[in-house]
């Protein structure tokens, strides 16, 4: 529910969530990004995330769709590398370093000055209505290779 409300507490998922849910639409980046971090954060299969698209993109073509969602969950054919795991945080800083698409999109940090949006968790005060993580991104990262790791094996 955190993730399909946009209030996971990592920023760039929850601004990616926060305009899919109030325009239809969403940059593939913010596909890719938001699609790892549901299967390889949260440890929710990529079918509930390919739904949830499914239903709310605008632009939904069930091939593209499908695809990207398995590529991003390391499964099917020509999916990602099981260790592919994108970083909401790094990803947010390489492609909105100064904030703007965060701050449009989640209100609650509208004041947070420059790449600090990304990581609010860090602010001396945190900002008013904003969630703190839900996960713990590298514990997530480590569990989830171990898992795919032991099924390669």
């Amino acid at each position: 529910a955190a993730w399909c409300e946009g209030r996971t507490g990592y920023p760039l998922v929850d601004a990616a969530m926060a305009q899919i849910n109030q325009t239809g639409y969403m940059h593939n980046r913010l596909r890719m990004v938001t699609a790892s971090f549901l299967v390889k954060d949260l440890g929710i299969d990529w079918r509930r995330g390919e739904a949830y698209f499914a239903d709310h993109l605008i632009d939904y073509d069930l091939a593209a769709n499908n695809g990207g969602w398995q590529w991003a969950a390391s499964t099917g054919c020509d999916a990602q590398p099981y260790f592919r795991i994108f970083n909401p945080v790094t990803q947010g800083r390489k492609f909105d370093p100064s904030g703007d698409y965060v701050r449009r999109w989640v209100p609650e940090l509208a004041d947070v000055d420059g790449v600090r949006v990304h990581e609010p968790w860090r602010l001396p005060e945190a900002p008013e209505g904003y969630p703190a993580p839900i996960v713990d991104h590298a514990t997530e990262r480590a569990a989830s290779l171990e898992a795919y790791e032991a099924l390669r094996r």
